[in-house]
This record gives structure tokens, sequence and C-alpha cells, in this order.
């Protein structure tokens, strides 16, 4: 395996390494490994029970559109109007992918905070655009400094990506951050681009700003998000974007292209996500939240650092001090101890010194897929 395969083939290749393996334990890959809520899992089979003539537009159906308004209203603080400003996708991967198509165009520049998730450029590549990194650093908590952004920026400069929490640094932009990069976008007409998937999941007390709910942010801002981590739906393939109704009629032009309208079986299960009840997500939280306890524990035992994770459902740890590349490092994992991570190098070409490690199982899972990792990280270490 070399680092010339671009991040998705790279996460691929090694996915289908660990399937080869039945007792591998998985600790890269980002989906949920818990249970879909009964009472989403009812309404998908009420409307399963119907003839699905249903007429169903690529944007969504309006009372899908009207529940996720009340939803980015309540936890977002952003104001849209469900009848032009929402579209409903196939998940946050093809949000992802309208977002970019929409924003950039052949020669134009993201500008990509980094680590990011690879994706992102994938859909850029798509577009014909260019990635303008602007680099963070585990020793600042992956922290993306506005100066760093005012800097990246050329005349080029279309739109500035704001995914957070992070993936995979599990970073968090601060308010007062927030703030101040909105401005820049102000002052250079950039259009933004807000990942939100995983603003129910935040840590310590982090409070997670959107920024199309800060002055000067709706206007220039699109906004995804999903069900697949706050309701345990990753297969319902159930996302959205908002934003303003100049940009989301591009959206929606491109969303009946690409695919047409969203499954109507996974829209009513999502009604039923954000309408029901939401204990449900408050006990994730604290279920990640002592799964996280035992991957930092085990990291600080292996006295390997590692940004803490402010929100999301994993950690990007700093393997430099082991002297071997991040793709050998996981591919021993894999091979010697059957637990898959990811190599950093996945998500942008500069972060070799980089493991993604997700606490998507069971504590006791968890517990036995650090202890493993352990006996390969004290060989590496033997041996220099």
């Amino acid at each position: 395996m070399t680092a010339a395969k671009n991040g998705t083939a790279l996460l691929y290749s090694l996915l289908a390494q660990a399937q080869q393996f039945p007792d591998t334990i998985v600790l890269g890959r980002g989906d949920v490994d818990l249970e879909t809520p009964t009472h989403i899992v009812a309404a998908a089979r009420e409307a399963m029970s119907r003839n699905g003539t249903e007429p169903t537009p690529p944007e969504g159906i309006l009372a899908l559109r009207k529940a996720i308004a009340e939803r980015v209203r309540r936890i977002n603080e952003i104001d849209v109007d469900p009848e032009h400003e929402i579209v409903v996708t196939n998940g946050g991967q093809e949000a992802l992918f309208l977002m970019v198509q929409t924003a950039i165009g052949p020669g134009d520049e993201l500008l990509v905070p980094e680590p990011n998730y690879n994706t992102y450029i994938d859909a850029l590549r798509f577009a014909q655009g260019n990635k303008r990194a602007v680099p963070t650093y585990a020793a600042e908590n992956f922290r993306v400094v506005p100066d760093r952004v005012r800097q990246a920026i050329t005349a080029k400069t279309r739109a500035l990506l704001l995914a957070s929490p992070n993936n995979p640094s599990a970073s968090v932009i601060n308010p007062a951050d927030a703030r101040e990069l909105v401005a820049i976008a102000q002052e250079h007409d950039l259009i933004i681009l807000a990942d939100d998937i995983y603003d129910m999941f935040l840590y310590d007390d982090i409070v997670h700003q959107s920024p199309a709910s800060l002055p000067g942010g709706k206007e220039r801002t699109l906004t995804l998000n999903a069900l697949s981590k706050s309701f345990a739906m990753t297969g319902w393939r159930l996302g959205w974007i908002v934003g303003p109704a100049d940009l989301m009629a591009q959206v929606k032009k491109l969303k009946a292209a690409v695919s047409g309208s969203t499954s109507i079986i996974s829209q009513y299960a999502a009604i039923a996500a954000l309408e029901g009840p939401q204990d449900v997500v408050d006990e994730m939280r604290e279920i990640y939240l002592r799964r996280r306890r035992v991957v930092t524990d085990a990291l600080d035992e292996m006295d390997i650092p590692y940004g803490t994770p402010q929100g999301g459902q994993f950690l990007f740890a700093d393997i430099s001090s082991l002297g071997l590349s991040c793709i050998d490092i996981a591919q021993r994992i894999l091979s010697e101890q059957r637990v898959l991570v990811y190599p950093g190098i996945a998500f942008g070409p500069e972060l070799d010194q980089y493991l993604r490690i997700t606490f998507l199982q069971p504590e006791e899972l968890l517990r036995e897929g650090m202890a493993r990792m352990k006996q390969t990280m004290s060989a590496i270490l033997a041996a220099r």
C-alpha cells in the first residue's frame, strides 16, 4: 500500500483487508454502532405499508422540510424558509457534494482547514476546483486560526469550509473565532460551507456556533447536517442543506439532476426522529463520553499525544515519535493485532504523523482494541 492512493481509495483498501479477518476490531470507520431508536423504525414501517405513490419533489416533502426548519432554528439558531431554503439529501455525503458543486467552479479555490474530511477533496475534483490548505496543529487542539485563513485568501478564493466539530480532528470552532471567520468571509465575499453534522456531540462544556446564525453569515452560508450520527441512522441516507434562496436554487437543480428525490421511507423516518423524543441523543452522548475516556486513557498510557476530542466520535493521534509512516503503522496494527485504524494521510498528504481512532465500539471492545494496539506500539518503540 502506498501514499499514492487518494484518501478515499486508501480507506476502502484498508477496510477490505480488515474484512478478511473475522476478529477485527474496527476503530477507524465512522459508522455508528448503536441501534436506530424504535419509534423511528416504526415510522419507516408505517411509510412502507402505504402504496408509495406520494409525490416526492427533489427538495424533499414539505412536512420534513418544516421539521428541519424547526430543528435548525432550535439547535443552530438559523431561521430558514422551508419552501425555498432547504433541500433534503441522500445523507451528508450527497449534501457535501452538492454544496461544493454549488460554490466552486473550474479554477476556483476552496479554503480547507486541515485536517478535514477527505470526501470534500473528492467533491472538489468533480468541480475542477483547487484546495487552498489552512494548517491546524495538535498542539493548538487543531484550532482554525482566523489570521491563517485571512493570509491564505487569493484572488481565486471562492469559498471557505468550516466543519465543526471537525472530522477527523474532533476540534470545535469557538464562538469568537466563528464570528471572526464569518467577518473574513463577508469582507472577501466568500461562500461558507458549514458542516454541522456532529453538532449534537459536544463535550466538556464546549459550545458550537453555526456560521449562518451570525451577523453576515446567513446570506453566504450553506449548512449541511444529517441524521446518521445523532439518531444512529447511517444506512438510512437522510441529510439536508439549508441556506439562502439564491444558492439553494442551484442546490435544488443539482439535486434533481444527480439523484432526484430522497427515499420517501427515510423522509418519514426523519420526521419521526426530528419531532419525536430527543432524549435518545443525550443517552448517546453519555455513551460516547465514557468511550472517549477509554481511548484517551489508553493513549496516555502509550504516551501518544492527541488533540483533545471536543466533539464528534473520534480523535487524531500524533504518532510521529514512532518514526514510521502512518500507513506503515496502520498496516502493522491491522495485520498483527486485527485492529483497524485510519492513517492520517488519507485526510491530507501533509498528515503522515497522525492516526484517526474512533470510539464507535462498546467499551469492552474498545479496551481490547486499544490493548492490542499497545502491543504493536511497544514493539515499534523497542525496535528503534
